[in-house]
């Protein structure tokens, strides 16, 4: 079996979901650090496409269990890593984890800040991909985040 991964889209979507649990504080998931891991070591050639299957697998039934359990921002989470993980097998899945990451943060917003908190997650996400890369996932560059219109 040829991979048909990118190891540049993989690593950009574990930095993508890595970002994104680091601003869940309160939350910490096994399977998702552990489809991080996978994903980076496969990106970085020290690590196999079995072992982030396996880790991506077992990222989805945390992020099932959680959703059942009514956390669906940290299921969202949960997702982001797995499809980072999975992302070896097909690219377009670090695009998915990507969107992931905006779905968890639209999740865990305040209306008020949803606009700026997205913005501002899309930013990073196209600063963090290197720019070979950029015009495959972004038609243009994300502007720059509002500020949040939270009134107190």
């Amino acid at each position: 079996m040829s991979l048909s991964g990118d190891p540049v889209l993989t690593r950009w979507a574990a930095d993508c979901a890595e970002h994104l649990l680091a601003q869940f504080p309160d939350f910490a998931d096994s399977s998702a650090s552990a489809a991080i891991a996978a994903a980076r070591a496969w990106a970085d050639g020290t690590g196999s496409v079995d072992d982030c299957r396996d880790a991506a697998y077992a990222a989805h039934l945390s992020a099932r269990e959680l959703s059942e359990a009514g956390y669906r921002a940290v299921a969202t989470c949960v997702r982001t890593a797995a499809n980072a993980a999975a992302s070896c097998d097909d690219p377009t899945l670090a695009e998915t984890a990507a969107e992931y990451a905006i779905e968890a943060l639209s999740l865990n917003s305040a209306p008020c800040e949803l606009t700026s908190s997205v913005q501002a997650e899309r930013r990073w996400q196209w600063t963090q991909l290197p720019e070979p890369q950029r015009s495959t996932l972004f038609d243009v560059a994300p502007p720059e985040p509002s500020a949040p219109s939270c009134a107190i």
